[in-house]
């Protein structure tokens, strides 16, 4: 594991799972009903409109969102970095030296999604709607007024 120091750094930091597609999968996924010449076709098409992102890849590599430039060298990033805490190193005796400084990585496309990382562990948490940031969400319509009962009949 990378130390606290390397860590700050966006370059050492990457997924290990798919991306998930347009539509909702991390595969391509056939339709059942094609025969194999339209299945292929159907397979060519979207490889160019939805294509699958492979994992393994570097957070540095990925879109971000427009209006978070750093740089002119750096448009966009889709990440904030920072460390937290005390960075000091402390001997541990013969195990040698740690701090208890926590990196933490916060996702700028999907807000919630946050991951710290400590002493060679780390874990991630996404509490959130399932909404990518600046992305269109559902919101309906409310329904029209409910009709107010009649007046009551006078005999």
């Amino acid at each position: 594991m990378p130390s606290n120091e390397e860590l700050k750094s966006a370059e050492v930091w990457g997924n290990a799972l798919h991306a998930i597609t347009l539509s909702g999968t991390t595969t391509a996924v056939v339709p059942e009903d094609l025969n194999e010449e339209e299945a292929e076709a159907w397979k060519a098409r979207m490889e160019t409109e939805d294509p699958v992102v492979e994992p393994f890849r570097g957070i540095s590599e990925m879109t971000g969102m427009p209006g978070t430039a750093k740089s002119a060298e750096d448009p966009t990033t889709a990440w904030s970095l920072r460390a937290s805490g005390d960075a000091q190193q402390y001997s541990k005796g013969e195990e040698g030296a740690d701090s208890i400084c926590v990196n933490v990585i916060r996702s700028l496309r999907w807000p919630g999604a946050v991951t710290v990382s400590r002493g060679g562990k780390f874990t991630s948490v996404y509490v959130g709607y399932g909404l990518k940031k600046g992305g269109s969400c559902f919101n309906p319509t409310t329904p029209p007024p409910v009709c107010s009962e009649p007046k009551d009949q006078t005999e």
